[in-house]
């Protein structure tokens, strides 16, 4: 069995009048059509900043997986419809046949719009979301009307897409799904005594199971894959707080993200029941 690209190909999988050159393009193109993975970022996101990564570590992870994601950068304020117009930019101007889109936050509502109003071609194949605020969040209503300097804040730097993440604005935008993605969810949350002592008071404005920033019940979409025990931040790597075994801090995000990739790729490979 002969070697191509460092993995083994069989060449019983391939067409029978393929010539020696046709073989190695017919074996790259099987290699290359595996779904490429994106992790997408939300609100006053990034990719990187110098050496700080938004997904700690996260990308050497998948790395040690055989998984090369692309983690592209949206505007962190930006509008959804604009935050997708420049994902579609990044992503589609390659030739990477499908992907697999795995998103935290308002990354996911991005991913949302993307898939309906500018995957012509209809390379995503899947999304899956991780504490999308995709029925809105309390806390974004909250943050444009509380006073103070925090609020006065986060409004002069997270607008526009402040407005666009409350429950009245994500009810009234209406973003459709296409039927031949799959589509899945997760929620997370964590008791308010274990939230670190800065997040509390704005898990306190939403008054139901939260993570610190996006309720439970606004989280899941599509298929729901559970509730996983951590914050908001905490899902990202960054664990704001003392670590603790009893309440299983700090969340194992590596791993996690190791695992959402591969149902990623396995939902776009159309592999799940």
């Amino acid at each position: 069995m002969p070697h191509i690209l460092g993995r083994q190909v069989d060449r019983r999988s391939q067409p029978r009048d393929c010539k020696p050159l046709d073989k190695f393009i017919y074996c790259e193109y099987r290699y290359m059509s595996t779904p490429t993975v994106v992790l997408l970022h939300g609100f006053l996101g990034f990719s990187r900043w110098g050496p700080i990564e938004q997904f700690r570590g996260v990308e050497k992870a998948l790395a040690r997986k055989d998984i090369k994601p692309l983690i592209p950068e949206v505007p962190g304020a930006g509008t959804i419809a604009e935050r997708a117009e420049t994902l579609a930019n990044k992503l589609f101007r390659g030739r990477a046949p499908a992907f697999a889109l795995v998103a935290h936050s308002m990354g996911g509502l991005d991913a949302r719009y993307l898939i309906s109003h500018f995957d012509a071609d209809r390379r995503v194949k899947s999304l899956l979301t991780v504490s999308t605020p995709h029925r809105g969040s309390p806390l974004a209503q909250w943050f444009l009307e509380a006073k103070g300097p925090v609020p006065a804040w986060i409004r002069h730097i997270g607008t526009p897409a402040l407005a666009e993440l409350t429950p009245a604005a994500c009810e009234a935008m209406q973003i459709p799904d296409r039927p031949d993605v799959a589509y899945s969810s997760y929620a997370s949350c964590r008791p308010l005594e274990e939230l670190p002592f800065w997040l509390r008071p704005y898990a306190k404005v939403m008054r139901e199971d939260n993570d610190g920033m996006v309720p439970v019940a606004s989280a899941g979409w599509g298929k729901f894959r559970g509730t996983l025990r951590a914050d908001h931040i905490e899902l990202l790597g960054w664990s704001l707080a003392l670590p603790d075994r009893q309440s299983a801090r700090p969340f194992n995000h590596r791993q996690f993200w190791i695992e959402a990739a591969h149902q990623a790729i396995a939902a776009a490979e159309g592999k799940e029941s």
